[in-house]
């Protein structure tokens, strides 16, 4: 084996090569361990340690280099192996049929530079189902990555395009038209070279404009965040110092009339919407959905941009999200679940979420992402005794709490009445939305009032299958479904079904 930088003229991803990361790894490196340690670095310039600064430049860069020249990865017999480690080594081998996701970060520094960081993602738990290869150049980064998709659609049997049949005996021979592939192990590894192999053509299934972007931030949680965000950033100009307090005349900020207060909150609720709208453009700006052969494509971000490459028969859950707002608006979200990255945060699952979507556009979405799944079907609505459940689960609670604000706040405590009403409605809409199908290979389960969300799984994606009944559903005749699949963040399920039907929805998902 022969070993080269991986930098930007370092040439073909060959099987069997070693290779380690880009130049500027220790500069990537060397900077995240700096912003681990800025404390420190306050400290030593609060008390003018400025020698005790450089020998922590110099030490850290010293050792993030030495850890880049121990750092090297290559393709072998079936596998993307990686090698770390400075006084403890640490090998990992990702079979080709266990790659999920493939996913390629630029950062600004990254996009400044031309380089980027290539994450394969498997089904593994959370702190072990990512590969992280930070940095290499960017030209390499798309090469590996369409030549880790490649092989992996060999070594699964299946074809790397909806239209290019899986590689026959004369690839494999190197005298048909991908002769420039290796064979390790008898499974394919197709090489890309410097201008790549032909790639099937990508297909736009959804493409949002900055309105849609914003819009999606508006209607979206991301408006109770940003309250979440402003009120440590109050608390600070509380906390300020006493010489600037003591300038500050309080009255001078008070609304002196109710014509400013009717001003002021319009322009709160301005730049609340404004903040919200921004964060979402921040993080979904140029937000595309494709499809290239039996590949989803999906590429975000203003600053950092992110694009996620993840096969469609990958793919194990798909939620359709509308809140109440959006419904009357007619648009919802989508969520894709695929099977990497198991115990993942919902931040970072939204990587493969379609932030915003008409509700006319979803069906034709979700064939491509689901073959067969759509339309989504008619549901078949749960017993009246779900009805029951739903509303005493919201109207106890609510009743309790106002019985005893009316009782320790009385007379105004009595206000607290008017939730009581307010939660039997919520626990009506909770029962509407319930529902389930089970069509064609496809289990389909609705639930929530104020956010109602629709889950599709395909029953041969179930790792298991249990039926759930509490104490009080026993009593109604009642049971839950889960269905857990891989992934995990999303788990599908049927709420307060009658328990015979769950059983023989249980039986049907495990006989499938």
């Amino acid at each position: 084996m022969r070993s080269e930088p991986g930098g930007p003229a370092s040439g073909l991803v060959e099987p069997g090569q070693v290779r380690r990361l880009h130049p500027l790894s220790p500069l990537f490196l060397s900077v995240r361990t700096g912003l681990r340690l800025w404390p420190l670095a306050l400290l030593a310039l609060t008390q003018r340690w400025l020698w005790l600064i450089v020998l922590a430049v110099l030490v850290v860069l010293a050792v993030s280099v030495v850890q880049w020249l121990r750092r090297s990865y290559a393709l072998e017999a079936g596998a993307l192996r990686v090698e770390q480690g400075v006084l403890a080594r640490q090998r990992r081998v990702v079979p080709f049929d266990r790659i999920q996701q493939v996913d390629l970060v630029r950062r600004p520094l990254h996009r400044l530079l031309g380089v980027a960081t290539l994450r394969v993602e498997t089904a593994g738990s959370a702190s072990a189902s990512e590969v992280d290869l930070d940095v290499i150049a960017l030209a390499e980064a798309e090469r590996l990555r369409a030549v880790l998709l490649r092989a992996r659609a060999a070594a699964t049997g299946t074809a790397a395009g909806s239209a290019t049949p899986a590689p026959g005996p004369d690839a494999a021979a190197g005298t048909g038209p991908q002769a420039r592939a290796g064979v390790v192990s008898g499974a394919e590894v197709p090489v890309a070279g410097p201008a790549g192999a032909a790639e099937p053509p990508e297909r736009d299934l959804v493409r949002l404009s900055l309105g849609e972007v914003a819009l999606a931030g508006i209607t979206s949680s991301r408006a109770a965040a940003v309250l979440a965000v402003l009120s440590p950033v109050f608390q600070l100009f509380d906390q300020g110092p006493e010489w600037l307090l003591d300038r500050v005349d309080p009255e001078a900020f008070t609304p002196s009339s109710p014509l400013v207060v009717a001003t002021l909150v319009p322009l709160a609720l301005l730049a609340w919407l404004g903040l919200a709208a921004a964060s979402s453009i921040v993080t979904s700006a140029g937000f595309v959905l494709a499809r290239s052969g039996d590949n989803l494509v999906v590429r975000r971000g203003l600053l950092e941009r992110r694009e996620a490459v993840v096969p469609v028969t990958r793919v194990q859950v798909v939620r359709i999200d509308e809140s109440l707002l959006r419904r009357g608006l007619g648009f919802a979200s989508v969520r894709i679940q695929s099977a990497g990255g198991a115990g993942r945060s919902d931040d970072q699952a939204s990587r493969l979420a379609i932030p915003i979507l008409r509700v006319d556009q979803v069906n034709r979405v979700l064939d491509e992402l689901l073959p067969g799944a759509a339309p989504v079907p008619l549901l078949l609505a749960p017993p009246p005794a779900a009805r029951r459940r739903a509303i005493v689960r919201r109207v106890v609670p609510a009743l309790v709490v106002a019985v005893a604000a009316a009782v320790v706040l009385r007379p105004w405590g009595l206000l607290a009445l008017a939730a009581v009403p307010v939660a039997w409605l919520a626990g009506e809409a909770a029962y509407r939305n319930l529902g389930h199908a089970r069509r064609a290979g496809f289990l389909t389960a609705r639930q929530g009032a104020l956010l109602r969300s629709t889950t599709v799984v395909p029953v041969a994606k179930a790792q298991s299958v249990r039926v759930h009944a509490s104490l009080f559903q026993r009593r109604a005749g009642l049971a839950t479904l889960y269905v857990d699949v891989a992934g995990g963040s999303a788990m599908p399920k049927v709420t307060d079904e009658a328990g015979p039907t769950a059983e023989d929805l249980l039986a049907g998902v495990v006989h499938r």
